[in-house]
């Protein structure tokens, strides 16, 4: 039996390389490309007044990384990619919930050890679900704002989309999920479907490529072998964004890629605005705030201890130069599965030990075959837009008086894309996006 997830997600938290506690050594320590030689920045700066900052300027902390799962998944997978990649922490949680709440016995005890508290798990995800409303209600404010406006010659029109979907699809033969399973699921909205094996590669790749505007437009080739496909878990998280502050064109400049080489890049700047800055021996990096409650952080050198390095960034009048890019990645070799076993999770792969009865009645057979999850995202001078699909496969059997920081993105460097402080979710630095560029 397969069980296909998909989920996509566009920018809110992007965190790659990170480690909490070095449970996997990340990329980015002693065996890195990554160094601090090289950046670009003027004399030590005073922090800068809040209440008299310029464009990009909140009162907010800066955000917090929640959750050592994101750091543990980030790490992991940044070891298996040697050039540029984008992952979605958060769209692969969306699909492990849905698995987790058909797991019994051994194979549920086991899912809790390795992910935590499955009631904390499931109420991070219920807390994007609160920041995708808000978000959503903030947006269709400002558009009835701009449209109701006379006078529009110094407006810019809001755009932007922050998505969710969740559908879960059986094979047409078996008997209904079980209601208490449902039950489990309604916090994901989920749309239910059936299925049969000559149809279902190209339903949920339909699915799929609709719910992320085409970022996303298969998740499954058409040779995959859906023998005894049985369910499919699909989540789709969506993301576009404008910057929160003025970005323009700046033209080609020399990138240096994660072997040495240099390349020229086409890079953008910002204008001087008032942003979250922290620097050490090892670390740079700055938050640059986006419209709706979004932050993208960018960090050059080390990411060792990042949730700490965030913590102390203080505000500084700034600019930000970065190279535009578009990556998309595959994580389709069994990455995902070494990672869930890493943490301890080993019996739902084993169709002699697995235990996902709590999805189907007298279904005993169920067993996760493969995880796949496709990643995109395209960065310029307008914002970000981008999209994640994960799929598990079941089978049965102020003004600042100095010179301002000068952040040059000019080598490889990490990126995170997560939530902010709002006030329609509780929990800020949710990871939806997290990636490298190093080419």
């Amino acid at each position: 039996m397969k069980k296909l997830i998909t989920a996509l997600l566009c920018a809110a938290m992007l965190f790659a390389a990170v480690s909490c506690a070095d449970p996997v050594k990340p990329a980015g320590t002693a065996d890195s490309q990554t160094t601090t030689e090289g950046i670009t920045s003027t004399e030590e700066v005073t922090t800068a007044d809040p209440d008299t900052a310029d464009s990009g300027t909140t009162d907010t902390p800066a955000p917090v990384l929640t959750d050592d799962f994101d750091m543990y998944l980030t790490s992991f997978v940044e070891k298996t990619q040697t050039k540029s990649y984008v992952i979605s922490p958060l769209s692969f949680r969306y699909a492990l919930g849905m698995l987790a709440a058909g797991a019994r016995g051994e194979t549920l005890e086991q899912m809790v050890k390795g992910l935590g508290d499955l009631n904390e798990f499931e109420e991070l995800i219920k807390q994007f679900n609160s920041f995708e409303e808000g978000f959503n209600a903030k947006l269709k404010a400002d558009k009835e704002q701009y449209d109701n406006a006379r006078d529009k010659t110094y407006l810019t029109e809001p755009k932007g989309a922050l998505r969710t979907a969740d559908s879960v699809w059986k094979r047409s033969d078996l008997d209904e999920f079980l209601k208490e399973y449902k039950l489990r699921l309604e916090m994901y909205g989920a749309e239910y479907f059936d299925f049969t094996p000559e149809d279902v590669i190209g339903r949920v790749n339909v699915w799929a490529n609709e719910k992320t505007k085409g970022m996303i437009p298969t998740i499954l080739p058409d040779d995959y072998d859906v023998t005894d496909l049985a369910v499919v878990l699909m989540n789709a998280l969506y993301y576009k964004n404008s910057w929160g502050i003025g970005f323009s064109k700046e033209g080609a400049r020399p990138f240096t890629t994660y072997d040495g080489k240099t390349v020229d890049r086409d890079f953008i700047i910002s204008d001087v605005s008032t942003l979250r800055y922290y620097k050490d021996d090892q670390t740079e990096l700055i938050s640059v705030p986006m419209q709706n409650g979004v932050d993208f952080i960018i960090v050059l050198g080390d990411v060792t201890d990042l949730r700490s390095k965030i913590g102390k960034a203080e505000y500084k009048k700034a600019t930000v130069e970065l190279p535009e890019f578009t990556t998309e990645t595959a994580l389709d070799n069994m990455e995902l599965i070494e990672f869930l076993k890493s943490l301890g999770i080993t019996d739902v792969f084993d169709k002699s030990k697995a235990d996902l009865t709590g999805m189907i009645a007298d279904k005993d057979d169920l067993y996760v075959r493969d995880i796949i999850q496709k990643a995109k995202i395209k960065l310029d001078e307008t914002g970000v837009e981008a999209a994640a699909v994960t799929a598990i496969m079941i089978n049965d059997e102020s003004c600042d008086p100095t010179e301002p920081v000068r952040f040059r993105a000019d080598r490889e460097f990490r990126f995170y894309i997560c939530t902010g402080k709002t006030d329609w979710a509780k929990t800020d630095g949710i990871m939806m996006f997290a990636g490298r560029v190093s080419e």
